[in-house]
């Protein structure tokens, strides 16, 4: 029994809030490839992402995450073919509460919030256009292990709930569509991160996701993005 107190007592004592630096400010580069489904085919293109993220403690043990996302859209098909002339971009955006607590060199986190991704584009034609989004709550867990070298690998993995989709475009010479539905999903994040000099994390990795989403009129379509990512998050 004495044993055992002993083991409780150090773990107690170890146990560190995972936001003990304070506030951060994250930067990266995510070349990304999207795909968008709806019950007339695939919206597919590509987004050069850069990504900003401010993390902002509110506690010892608990902070906000912002994320905002941006990136020109480039190679826009739909289902399969080119539409050339198109010209738009995607953001995405999300806030979420975090929770963690770092015990030696694991550490453990779990996060809920909401955001979304928002697509438009223009056509060579004034009536030419293409807009889609989604919308969805985000319930999360984040894993961290430290190695000898300075070395940590950082994971998180996500529940998509509650999501609505609003997919409303106009392509010559196609009368205009408009689709509305709901569905869930998940998304993922694998990260190497590496500190070379103090308050100063460079990380490369990868993150990827998919949805299925239920439309009012037609079939249920699977949406997905994904690609390889790096960045540099800087703490004061």
């Amino acid at each position: 029994m004495r044993v055992l107190m002993c083991v409780i007592a150090v773990l107690v004592l170890m146990a560190v809030p995972a936001q003990q630096a304070g506030a951060a400010a994250q930067f990266t580069l995510w070349p990304a490839q999207f795909a968008y489904g709806t019950p007339s085919g695939d919206f597919v293109w590509n987004s050069t992402m850069f990504g900003l993220r401010f993390d902002e403690p509110l506690g010892p043990f608990v902070g906000l995450q912002t994320n905002l996302r941006y990136g020109p859209a480039a190679n826009l098909t739909f289902p399969g073919s080119t539409l050339a002339g198109y010209y738009g971009n995607t953001w995405l955006a999300d806030s979420a509460i975090h929770v963690g607590l770092r015990t030696g060199p694991v550490g453990f986190g779990a996060f809920g919030g909401y955001g979304g991704l928002f697509f438009n584009a223009k056509g060579p034609s004034a009536p030419d256009n293409v807009v889609l989004r989604s919308l969805a709550s985000r319930l999360g867990v984040e894993a961290t292990v430290a190695t000898s070298g300075g070395l940590t690998l950082r994971g998180t993995y996500a529940w998509i709930t509650s999501l609505t989709a609003n997919a409303d475009f106009s392509i010559t010479p196609n009368p205009p569509q408009s689709f509305s539905g709901n569905g869930s999903g998940s998304d993922y994040e694998i990260l190497l991160q590496y500190s070379p000099v103090p308050l100063t994390t460079v990380f490369a990795g990868y993150r990827g996701g998919s949805s299925q989403i239920s439309w009012s009129v037609g079939p249920t379509s699977n949406s997905t993005f994904q690609g390889y990512l790096v960045g540099v998050e800087l703490h004061f």
